[in-house]
């Protein structure tokens, strides 16, 4: 039996789609279809049902799916065992991050990781929140650091440190060092807000929502990309924007932005790092986990 055919059978059963399993793993859809037909001639029996709207797995698709995923996880673990039998922390580690973790605590700590264990080689790659969790869930990142989870059942989650939301304009900007901003001045004022996928969007919309408002209540100027294009619009004068404070703090520090917040109104969050329940860290990948463990001590 074929291991990239049961691997691409599991994604086809949660995603609930042959085009998007297919389009992850590098098939067409049509090759997609026939590595599943062949799956079901192996076992005689209906494995999906495809007669809904999505992809479903019928009861004996649920019991492969079940035994194929503790199949894939072995594989998995043999494989990464056997890479590591040289030396115990030597390899790579592939880590995934949302711009904030990504560009502005990740690096430091990266560095210091890379000190202390030389032979160990570290992958950052930074986009937006909901991909590094869907690139962790499909086993192609080891690691995750978001600042914002949903809870899955198959993500361990760890916290490493508070950030703090804050809103960002011209220094020249009437709200240039306040502290009492109020909700209808923000509801107002022209925003610039980053890209659907982003955490810090979904943060703030869920903090908007305890106060019974939704993102349609407020002026949304322009939508842009991650944390710098939306830095670059701000100082454009496009409008205001909600960003990390570590996002703003070299252009604070330089004058290019200032800071304000919200009157009772605090938005805090955690960066926090992620890594697939089901799935075995290679000794580099739990090395690298422990050490944001140890760290996340001081940072909290």
């Amino acid at each position: 039996m074929d291991l990239r055919h049961l691997a691409l059978f599991c994604r086809v059963v949660e995603l609930g789609s042959f085009s998007l399993a297919a389009e992850e793993m590098g098939v067409t859809q049509p090759a997609a279809s026939q590595q599943v037909r062949s799956l079901e001639k192996r076992f005689g029996t209906r494995l999906l049902d495809r007669s809904g709207r999505e992809v479903t797995a019928t009861d004996a698709g649920r019991v492969l799916y079940r035994y194929a995923s503790h199949m894939l996880d072995d594989c998995d673990r043999a494989t990464r065992e056997i890479d590591d039998l040289s030396e115990l922390l030597a390899g790579r580690v592939d880590v995934g991050a949302s711009t904030g973790p990504g560009e502005h605590v990740l690096p430091g700590l990266i560095a210091d990781f890379s000190d202390r264990h030389p032979k160990v080689s570290v992958s950052l790659r930074v986009t937006a929140t909901r991909e590094v969790i869907e690139q962790v869930l499909a086993r192609d990142l080891e690691i995750g650091v978001v600042g914002a989870v949903t809870h899955e059942r198959d993500l361990v989650v760890g916290e490493l440190c508070r950030d703090e939301i804050v809103i960002a304009c011209r220094p020249d900007h009437g709200w240039a060092g306040r502290d009492d901003v109020s909700l209808d001045e923000l509801c107002r004022e022209p925003l610039v807000v980053q890209q659907r996928g982003a955490g810090i969007r979904d943060v703030f919309e869920a903090k908007l929502r305890e106060r019974g408002l939704r993102e349609q209540d407020l002026h949304v100027a322009f939508e842009m990309g991650l944390n710098e294009s939306v830095k670059n619009a701000v100082m454009a004068g496009a409008g205001v924007t909600y960003l990390s404070k570590y996002a703003v703090a070299n252009e604070v520090a330089a004058g290019t932005l200032a800071v304000a917040r919200l009157a009772d109104f605090r938005i805090e969050r955690f960066f926090s790092f992620i890594h697939a329940r089901r799935r075995s860290l290679s000794h580099a990948a739990a090395a690298f986990v422990a050490y944001l463990e140890e760290r996340s001590r001081k940072l909290l």
